[in-house]
């Protein structure tokens, strides 16, 4: 059996402890701790000994893999999401159960101590797409999410509304064709998760650039930490251009089919 753990202040005390040892890769450990977004499961609510944290497709697990709890927890992985940094014995745990199914891939961990508000304005100046860029108010995160091409994932938030209340964001508009998006897609308390995406037909005409930039210095301007997780190396290049620094890849694990 497993279960899901209310976050009172003594649980989240006892799954940031449980947690301490996890490889920090971006914001989903510490938003599910401060309650922000996330669920935990433990397998047994008085003495758990297992715990699984997730945050949409991002999973993370802690405790003793190789008890019968640790094993059954694994077995609530779903096909097509991600296993994040975990001890190794929860990796070997998913192994055992999906076997080829479980397919492995780098992601890539970046620095953005380096970032420079007057290197970001300088790029945001300089970009034929900067006219373009408007931040996603209330109405216009609702119109952006309501298209049948919505690049604006805010299933992690309670809705909308909440996404305005709690998170940041932008977005470059040519007409009413939605050519991207940048937004904070975790939010804690001290910064956001960068998620940016630009739709194909707009890709390589500096739409990235310039949407980061515009988010980067709001949170700069905010005191946010913006975290930058990248998931490819085209996502490294455009950080590395944005002022992050490459730190290393890593191993996450995709779970691809039932």
């Amino acid at each position: 059996m497993d279960y899901e753990l209310e976050l009172t202040k003594t649980h989240r005390l006892q799954v940031a402890r449980a947690f301490r040892f996890n490889k920090r890769v971006d914001l989903s450990i510490d938003c599910v701790i401060e309650g922000q977004l996330g669920k935990v499961f433990v397998d047994d609510l008085a003495r758990p000994t297992g715990y699984c944290l997730t945050v949409g497709s991002f999973w993370y697990f802690a405790g003793e893999a190789r008890s019968l709890g640790g094993h059954q927890l694994m077995q609530r992985f779903p096909a097509y999401n991600i296993l994040m940094p975990s001890p190794p014995a929860w990796v070997d745990c998913a192994r055992e159960l999906y076997g080829d199914q479980l397919k492995t891939f780098s992601r890539h961990s970046l620095s953005g101590a380096h970032l420079s508000a007057d290197h970001l304005t300088r790029l945001l100046e300089a970009s034929p797409q900067r006219a373009r860029i408007l931040p996603l108010s209330l109405d216009l995160a609702r119109q952006v999410t309501e298209k049948p091409d919505n690049y604006l994932d805010l299933s992690d938030f309670d809705s909308v509304a909440d996404f305005s209340e709690r998170g940041v964001g932008y977005v470059a508009l040519e007409q009413e064709k939605v050519m991207g998006v940048a937004y904070s897609s975790l939010v804690c308390s001290y910064g956001i998760e960068v998620s940016i995406y630009v739709d194909k037909a707009y890709r390589r005409q500096g739409v990235a650039t310039a949407l980061g930039s515009q988010l980067l210095l709001a949170c700069l301007q905010q005191g946010l930490r913006p975290n930058w997780d990248a998931a490819n190396p085209e996502s490294v290049k455009v950080a590395e251009k944005l002022g992050y620094t490459y730190l290393e890849s890593y191993d996450a694990y995709y779970h691809t089919k039932k």
